[in-house]
Formats: C-alpha cells, structure tokens, sequence
C-alpha cells in the first residue's frame, strides 16, 4: 500500500511537471508574438514618418509658395519683380560707353514740350556724360554732384526722369526714381537697365533743396 501510494504521488507529480511545462512554452510562445508585434510596429513607424516628410516637402513646393517668394525681389519700376539675375552685366572694360545727355534744373523738372523743337532744346541745362546700361542712379548722382554745386547740399534730393519719344513721334518724360544727396535711396540701387533705358533717351534731373 504504502509503494502504491508512494508510485500515485509520482504520477501526480509528473503530471504536475508536464502541465507546468505546457504553460511555460505557452508563455514563451506568448513572448514571441510580442515581440513579432513590436518588430511591426517599428516597421511602419518609419512609413508614417517618411509621409509625413513627403507632404511637408510637397507643402513647400506649392505654386502659391513659390510666388510669395518671389514676390519679395525689387520691383520692375511696376512691370513685374527684377530678379537680381535677370539684371544686365556689362563688362566696361570691352564695352563702349554710350553717349547720356543730362538736363538739370533747380527745383522742378523740364517739361515735354521743352523737348518738342530740336533746335530749342533747353541746352544751357545740358551736360553729357560717357557711361553705361549697368550704371545705377547713385553712380550718375555722383557724377551729377561733382558738375552742379546745388546737387552737392546737403538737403539736396536729386529726382530722374526719362526723356523720349512715345510711338507717335511726342516727346514724353517719365519719373523713374530719386536719390539723396547725404543719404542712401532704395532707387540708388537701380540700374538704367532696370529702368528700361534705351539708348538715345535723355536724363532729366530735378534738384530740389529744402
């Protein structure tokens, strides 16, 4: 009696060995698909990243955006933005120099029709200067200081105008800018070229004192 309850107690106890044994390999396959879950879930992670990159790329590259920006670049004198690359180089030193006639009056500007009879052009006024499309208007204000002594005060403000010939033949003079005589413009910076000068046209400079 006692070896047979002795052998029943054995039995239970293997019994006990062998299920306890099931549940751990149940945990360990448990663990397994945990992990495989994770290894997933890091797989897509980078996939939702990458989009999310994608549609802040494709944001940045939207027409819209683009004209903002470039909006921001110096204005045309109206006609659309100037971009700095989109401005006329010249190399001075293989480029001749084009002929610029330049009428000044104190306090006002000529009018059109001072320009209307080629022979009663306001002469006295005149003074000619050699230099080229890439010149801005601070250089020729230089110019202009070192032959008028009333461009050289200090209060001076320097206006410029085109003068030229519309289609029909008339003489028109348009404002494209002005310039100090102590202190920096935004026009100073613009070029004959960024005004649309062409050649044969003539300058004309209002010198105004306060």
């Amino acid at each position: 009696r006692t070896h047979t309850l002795t052998h029943g107690r054995m039995n239970e106890e293997r019994e006990r060995r062998l299920r306890d044994g099931d549940g751990d390999r149940d945990r360990d396959k448990d663990r397994e698909r945990g992990r495989d879950k994770d290894k997933d879930r890091d797989k897509d992670e980078p996939r939702v990243r990458d989009r999310s990159r994608n549609r802040d790329r494709d944001r940045d590259r939207r027409p819209g955006r683009d004209r903002k920006m470039r909006d921001r670049s110096p204005l045309r004198n109206g006609r659309g933005p100037m971009r700095q690359r989109d401005r006329q180089r010249v190399d001075r030193q293989k480029i001749c120099p084009l002929l610029l006639r330049v009428f000044c009056k104190l306090g006002e500007h000529h009018k059109a029709d001072d320009f209307k009879d080629p022979e009663k052009e306001p002469v006295d006024d005149e003074f000619q200067i050699y230099t080229w499309k890439d010149a801005t208007l601070g250089e020729l204000t230089s110019l202009i200081k070192g032959v008028r002594k009333a461009a050289r005060r200090r209060t001076a403000r320097l206006s410029f105008s085109f003068v030229y010939p519309d289609k029909t033949g008339k003489k028109v003079v348009r404002y494209v800018g002005q310039t100090f005589a102590t202190r920096r413009s935004e026009d100073g910076t613009k070029s004959l070229a960024d005004l649309h000068f062409e050649t044969g046209d003539y300058l004309d400079v209002a010198i105004y004192l306060k």
